[in-house]
């Protein structure tokens, strides 16, 4: 079985379960870390006056189109007022102190390209101060490599991954998620410079050049990777096909349906990789 040690959850995610919390609320990561899952994903984003977590930068789709400002522009305070579905945003310091209270082992920290600026980069290094007891329980993973020098030079414990994908489709989606995608061989050269520990992997389809088909999550891959010293986490095809809020406008044919979905599952687990971040977590737990 792949069980829950190696099964991170996606925002707070859990299609499955009709009427859970809304996604990246307080209530959903809070239930998530109570039932022994590796860890949660989740996706930091500055306010004016602090740190917050949610996917996207602004609250139009959070909120259904009720409310359409821009997260940046507001207070702590102001997004902390603005209601969700079922649940409520949390702040940076409420998800990390989740963390210390569960006994989860690898929680995935999104540092997006916007966070890697040197300015806010600062902001976010020095929120994570307060929280050094527990950052080896972090992945802080789509790190460029000047951020993870920045970032080891800090706090050197702290697992980093960068983001890898198919060659292919980093000439279609980087441009969409600000230039953090790299090849195995660029990820592997910042390895040997001791800038990373691990990967993320990222199969945006299976759409090759020219009509053709591709594969990305494979052991030949997976093997590369573990003899470079690196772990493999990666996301699971749904989250390029049905996941909300995708950036590239993707399909994942893997995930037309649960039946294919978890068969494509159960074959990249019998490849190697290390951690599945997914909406289905009870389900790929339970993969044999």
């Amino acid at each position: 079985m792949i069980n829950k040690s190696k099964v991170i959850t996606h925002r707070g995610l859990e299609p499955t379960k009709i009427h859970f919390f809304s996604e990246s609320s307080y209530e959903a990561f809070r239930d998530h870390l109570s039932r022994g899952f590796a860890g949660i994903e989740f996706d930091p984003i500055l306010t004016r006056d602090g740190i917050i977590v949610c996917h996207d930068t602004n609250l139009t789709r959070v909120t259904s189109g009720k409310d359409t400002r821009n997260i940046i522009e507001l207070t702590t305070t102001e997004v902390l007022s603005t209601p969700l579905p079922n649940g409520r945003i949390p702040t940076l310091d409420e998800v990390m102190n989740m963390i210390r209270d569960s006994n989860s082992t690898s929680n995935a920290l999104h540092l997006k390209a916007r966070l890697q600026n040197q300015e806010l980069l600062e902001k976010l290094i020095g929120a994570l101060k307060k929280h050094e007891d527990i950052l080896e329980r972090l992945i802080v993973f789509d790190v460029k490599g000047e951020t993870a020098k920045k970032l080891k030079r800090v706090y050197p414990k702290l697992r980093l991954a960068a983001s890898i994908a198919h060659p292919y489709d980093i000439e279609r989606y980087n441009g969409s998620v600000g230039g953090t995608l790299m090849t195995i061989d660029e990820a592997i050269a910042l390895k040997q410079l001791q800038l990373i520990d691990g990967v993320w992997g990222d199969e945006w389809d299976t759409i090759g050049e020219n009509g053709t088909s591709k594969q990305f999550y494979t052991k030949d891959n997976f093997d590369r990777l573990h003899d470079a010293e690196l772990f493999v986490a990666l996301v699971t095809p749904e989250l390029h096909n049905t996941s909300p809020g995708l950036y590239g406008g993707e399909s994942h044919a893997d995930a037309r349906d649960t039946k294919t979905l978890f068969a494509r599952i159960q074959q990249i687990k019998e490849a190697g990789a290390d951690y599945f971040c997914t909406d289905y977590p009870e389900e790929v737990a339970s993969l044999k």
